[in-house]
C-alpha cells in the first residue's frame, strides 16, 4: 500500500513536468529550454540558465553568433523579410542592463537570442512542428563591442568569467 501511495504521487509530480532540453556544451553552465515550446503571438521564448559552478559568469543575451534556419514539416523555411535596424549599447548601464551575471549555484529564468547574426522573419502562422537548428558560439570577442569594454573588464577584475560556450541544437516548437 505504502508503495502505491509513493507511485501515484511520483506520478502526479511528474504528470505537471515540462521536459526540459540542454542547448550548451558547457558543464558549469546549463542553458534549457522546456520542449516543446508553444509559439503564440508576441512570445518571447524563455530560457533557464543554471550556474552548477562555484564561479560568477557573465553572459551577454545579444552574444552569440552563429548559423541557424527553420524547419516546418522537414522542409527548410526561406525567410520572408529581414529585420532591419541594429540595437546598441552607449554606456556602462546599458551594458549593465543587458548582461546577466549568474552567481554560483544560482538559477534564472530568461531572455536570450541564440544567434544574433540572424536577422530573418519567419512566417511561423501555420499549425504543426517546427523545429529550429541553432549552431552558435558565445564568447568574450563576441559580448565585447567597444562600448561594453571598460564595464567588462571591470568585471573581470572582480573575477567574473565570460562565458566560453556554444550550442549545437534542434528544438522542438509547436503551434
Amino acid at each position: 500500500m505504502k508503495k502505491s501511495i509513493v507511485l501515484i504521487i511520483t506520478s502526479c509530480g511528474c504528470i505537471f513536468c515540462s521536459p526540459q532540453m540542454k542547448l550548451n556544451k558547457s558543464k558549469e553552465i546549463d542553458i534549457l529550454i522546456n520542449t516543446p515550446w508553444k509559439i503564440e503571438e508576441n512570445n518571447r521564448i524563455n530560457y533557464i540558465i543554471e550556474n552548477k559552478s562555484n564561479k560568477t559568469y557573465v553572459i551577454d543575451r545579444d552574444g552569440f553568433e552563429g548559423v541557424s534556419y527553420w524547419l516546418f514539416n522537414n522542409e527548410k523555411l526561406n525567410q520572408i523579410d529581414r529585420w532591419r535596424g541594429y540595437y546598441a549599447r552607449y554606456n556602462d548601464d546599458d551594458c549593465a542592463n543587458d548582461l546577466i551575471i549568474i552567481k554560483p549555484k544560482q538559477k534564472i529564468d530568461t531572455t536570450l537570442n541564440l544567434n544574433d547574426l540572424d536577422k530573418g522573419i519567419y512566417d511561423l502562422s501555420k499549425s504543426g512542428k517546427y523545429i529550429w537548428n541553432v549552431k552558435s558560439n558565445h564568447s568574450k570577442k563576441n559580448t565585447m563591442p567597444s562600448t561594453c569594454k571598460s564595464y567588462i573588464n571591470s568585471l573581470e577584475k572582480k573575477g567574473y568569467i565570460i562565458l566560453e560556450d556554444s550550442i549545437v541544437a534542434k528544438i522542438p516548437f509547436v503551434r
